[in-house]
């Protein structure tokens, strides 16, 4: 394991730059924070290189670490906790980061599943509901997610941290315009459900047969007007205490789960 002694090695100033959304466009890379999450994404073969700071990382860790960069052939290099600190993103990181290169899907490749589950976020701002609602997605099995050029970048380091590797796992179609997601509907079978308090129906009625799109819109302003206009269903979770609408983090669980429930009932 190779030690990397200044904070002027190009190593570190590459991550460094890695937490600015244009270089990470321009290298096609992205920061992943946390052991666990590093382990979790070396097999997906995304990993580009690992950086450890050997003075906090646990002794039978960093042996289990490095053992699954040899076998994944990635490099790992130490540092101290000095240079450690220029780099981390959080302020109690777990002394292990990764450079991992982005995982592009292009909306020409794809294929609709006849019994499929998708998800449309449409504006989602904060980073940390975008990390949930991948890290959601993958558990729930939805096949792939589709994402408007509105929404946060998905490899911002806090939507990075929140998706706990999930980010590696699922297909992702990004920077989205209307007419891209208007041709994609056109040529594929699915339902769209979207998720809206006006004119709805409980998100438990729908039979969700055959491919099925639901469609998240903005924390504040929920689904765009444009993209309105092609749910051909409104469905929203019925709110049983005084409130009037949940975390879109949360109701896009609480909908992936219930329609993913309904499909393999109807599959039995």
């Amino acid at each position: 394991m190779e030690e990397i002694i200044s904070r002027d090695n190009k190593k570190i100033k590459h991550i460094l730059q890695l937490y600015k959304r244009k270089y990470r466009n321009t290298h096609k890379e992205f920061v992943a924070e946390g052991i666990r999450a590093v382990m979790d994404m070396l097999p997906t073969g995304t990993i580009r290189y690992v950086i450890a700071n050997t003075e906090i990382v646990k002794e039978e860790q960093l042996q289990t670490l490095i053992t699954c960069c040899h076998t994944y052939d990635v490099d790992v290099y130490s540092i101290s906790s000095s240079i450690w600190k220029s780099i981390e993103s959080t302020v109690h990181g777990q002394g292990v980061l990764a450079v991992a290169c982005q995982k592009e899907s292009r909306l020409h490749d794809f294929n609709v599943v006849p019994d499929g589950l998708y998800i449309l976020l449409d504006g989602v701002q904060d980073p940390g509901n975008l990390g949930t609602l991948i890290r959601t997605a993958v558990a729930a099995g939805v096949d792939a997610m589709f994402l408007t050029s509105h929404t946060v970048d998905i490899y911002n380091e806090k939507t990075v941290r929140s998706t706990m590797s999930g980010l590696c796992k699922i297909p992702i179609y990004n920077n989205l315009e209307f007419r891209d997601i208007q041709s994609l509907l056109a040529n594929t079978s699915m339902t769209v459900y979207g998720t809206v308090l006006e004119d709805s129906i409980s998100y438990d009625v729908p039979d969700y047969e055959g491919p099925t799109m639901i469609v998240l819109g903005n924390e504040a302003n929920g689904i765009s007007k444009e993209l309105l206009q092609l749910v051909q269903q409104r469905i929203s979770i019925p709110m049983y205490g005084p409130m009037e609408s949940l975390n879109v983090a949360i109701a896009g669980a609480l909908c992936m789960y219930k329609a993913q429930e309904v499909k393999k009932c109807l599959s039995k």
